[in-house]
């Protein structure tokens, strides 16, 4: 099984562990999507990748938000990208 590739810069927040979990599978090789401060984290992968999210494949063209934890994942289809948007649920 692919897995996403982990960092070594250290100590990492919660959110940056979550965004660690985030990559994308695409031709056979994954890369880790860019880190940001995720109350609200938007990336966009290659159309035709597959999305990881704590080692778990997602289906890159679910119509339906998906909801891991606190954080809810949607991703939608543009014209040639997929734009993944994960944002962290109201407590």
């Amino acid at each position: 099984m692919m897995m996403p590739p982990g960092g070594s810069s250290g100590k990492m927040s919660k959110f940056a562990t979550f965004i660690m979990g985030l990559g994308y599978g695409y031709k056979g090789k994954a890369g880790v999507v860019k880190s940001y401060p995720m109350s609200d984290f938007k990336g966009m992968v290659p159309e035709g990748a597959t999305v990881w999210y704590a080692n778990k494949k997602l289906d890159a063209i679910s119509k339906e938000p998906l909801i891991y934890n606190t954080h809810i994942i949607v991703v939608q289809e543009l014209e040639d990208k997929l734009l993944v948007e994960i944002y962290k649920a109201e407590e």
